[in-house]
């Protein structure tokens, strides 16, 4: 048959399906951890958090509830309260996060990143989660105290 033009064949697209599983593989995180937490301030528990590493950066996410009856004030900069959360990994290793914010009760998720880059990218090695505080404060405009 001429011009006929035989494709990859099995072997051909079997490679190519362990080539892009590998990359992608590659490219998900090396290590993850995560802990059950005891952690309470105004009321809102902080129940678990997980951390994992996508390369040179730690991802935390920290799951917690809002009483209900926190957020039942007339005053509408009483129902808003800000926190700081320090996280702290195996090898000494630590950092804080960004203020957040809450105005509504329920269950939730904060999301927070921590680029180690410019501190030898010590994310890329295999960290246990070892301690999440959380320090908080009531009203739109307060100030969580900061970690020492």
């Amino acid at each position: 048959m001429r011009g006929y033009k035989r494709g990859p064949g099995r072997l051909g697209v079997a490679l190519a399906l362990l080539a892009i599983a590998v990359e992608s593989a590659a490219a998900g995180p090396v290590w993850r951890d995560s802990a059950d937490l005891g952690v309470r301030v105004f009321e809102h528990a902080f129940a678990r958090a997980t951390v994992n590493d996508v390369g040179c950066v730690v991802r935390v996410r920290l799951y917690f509830d809002a009483p209900a009856e926190g957020y039942r004030e007339a005053a509408p900069e009483r129902n808003h309260y800000r926190f700081l959360a320090e996280v702290k990994l195996s090898g000494g290793q630590k950092f804080v996060s960004e203020p957040f914010d809450n105005r509504e009760p329920g269950a939730r998720v904060f999301a927070f990143s921590h680029d180690t880059a410019g501190e030898g990218c010590w994310a890329k090695e295999e960290r246990r989660l070892r301690k999440v505080d959380v320090h908080a404060c009531r009203g739109s405009l307060c100030v969580p105290q900061r970690f020492d």
